[in-house]
């Protein structure tokens, strides 16, 4: 396959901004959970050069105690466990506080909510109300060390905005491949910056059809693959979440709730507590994995269920289908990071972590209790993770005593919208260009409007 042709895809001018102090990628080396072997971070390596099967490459830092770092902003306060040297001017990170009411209704005497998204009342400030916000500055930052080519990202939509924020702001090249049905989910309250490109790809395709044709377009020269999963520095991102839940109440929790699509966010999760148990200050124990999907679309959900390592086989046109009749279609991945070493699997089997199959209709319930209860819009997928919480109390796997973490993973957008701030956003859509057809694949190249 070629690459398309794009008008151009060099950046006008860095407009980086305020660069805050870093730390060496010495810090850093990535680790085969397959084999063993370790590499010296270099901003790329996404896979082990050994042969053998599937594996995720680990983070290892020299820093074992974690130290929040309030001389540097957003999530880099967490530098020292993230595989970055150096820091970009941003303000999104996750914030932790115990809930009242919620918990109150549910009967649990120690939950934590980990918000992501935007509230400036408790001081979140994601403006693309999502936790994909979590992964694109530590991806943009470890990608801007190496100076090679035009990244490529892969997204149902929440993941494009993160990265189109990041990337417009910092002037970094940018490719983003998305399906036509995460096109309302495009949407950044930056300025316009020439270095950002998308591709929609149309036709019916979805997640997964986006995830192989960015495969192809980075294998081509001038183009770096992002990596999704296999890159470190997204689940090290994402893993902050954790660590500032951990560092807000005390010590790891009992049990973590999150909705997943991939389920990154979730190897994410388990691979901090590991490393919390290492810095020894927290306790030795690990969270139990309450993790869940959106009914009818839970191909790792049936996996779990049948604890068979390998991904259940599904149809193609059934598993587009289901995720069509899906409310929280971003948890829309069907060939999710599951049986890969290191991957969902052994993440739910070292925690001893439950499944859990959540319908449109609890899902719009537990959507609506939450914003009354709590007082913040969540977005579709957060809250699937809610309504398996409920679950998981009316099936008494959770005790009242026990302390819970709960991962709203997007929230605040109405918030967004009422605030100065969003009403710029409103602006700064993608315009729609002329479509190139490409094997099997109907594109749509569009630039920001």
């Amino acid at each position: 396959m070629s690459a398309p042709s794009f008008p151009s895809l060099a950046a006008p001018g860095r407009n980086v901004g305020q660069w805050g102090k870093g730390h060496s990628m010495a810090n850093c080396t990535l680790r085969c959970l397959g084999c063993g072997r370790e590499y010296a971070e270099d901003g790329m390596r996404l896979t082990c050069s050994d042969s053998h099967g599937p594996s995720l490459l680990r983070s290892v830092y020299g820093q074992k105690a974690i130290v929040r770092r309030s001389d540097l902003p957003g999530i880099f306060q967490f530098s020292d466990w993230l595989p970055v040297g150096t820091s970009l001017d941003v303000k999104g990170a996750p914030i932790t506080y115990q809930s009242e009411r919620l918990a109150r209704h549910l009967g649990l005497s120690h939950l934590f909510v980990s918000f992501n998204g935007y509230w400036p009342e408790r001081g979140a400030f994601m403006e693309t109300c999502t936790f994909k916000e979590l992964e694109a500055p530590p991806t943009v930052a470890r990608f801007l060390g190496n100076g090679r080519g035009k990244l490529v990202v892969a997204s149902a939509g929440n993941t494009a905005r993160a990265f189109a924020q990041v990337c417009c702001r910092t002037g970094t090249p940018l490719v983003l491949v998305v399906p036509e049905s995460g096109m309302e989910h495009l949407w950044i309250t930056e300025e316009r910056n020439e270095c950002v490109k998308l591709i929609v790809l149309t036709g019916g395709c979805d997640y997964t059809d986006s995830i192989q044709f960015a495969n192809r377009l980075a294998e081509q020269e001038g183009f770096v693959q992002e990596g999704g999963a296999l890159n470190v520095a997204r689940r090290d991102g994402m893993a902050t979440t954790v660590l500032d839940a951990v560092l807000t109440i005390g010590q790891i929790p009992d049990h973590y709730f999150q909705a997943v699509g991939s389920g990154t966010g979730a190897i994410s999760a388990w691979e901090a507590n590991l490393r919390l148990v290492d810095d020894g200050r927290y306790g030795s124990k690990k969270m139990r994995l309450h993790l869940s999907q959106n009914h009818p679309f839970t191909p790792i959900y049936d996996s779990w269920k049948m604890r068979s390592r390998e991904l259940v086989a599904l149809d193609v046109e059934e598993a587009k289908e289901r995720l069509r009749e899906a409310d929280a279609k971003v948890l829309s991945n069907r060939r999710p990071p599951y049986s890969i070493a290191g991957g969902v699997y052994d993440a739910l089997e070292d925690t001893n972590g439950e499944m859990y199959a959540v319908t449109n209709q609890e899902l719009r319930k537990t959507r609506d209790l939450f914003e009354e209860l709590e007082g913040i819009d969540i977005c579709p997928a957060a809250s699937v993770a809610v309504a398996s919480l409920a679950q998981a109390v009316a099936q008494r796997a959770v005790d009242k005593a026990d302390v819970v973490l709960l991962n709203i993973t997007g929230g605040g957008l109405r918030r967004l919208k009422g605030s100065r701030r969003g009403g710029r956003s409103w602006r700064r859509h993608w315009s729609r260009s002329d479509t190139t057809r490409l094997p099997t694949l109907a594109i749509r190249r569009c630039f920001l409007a």
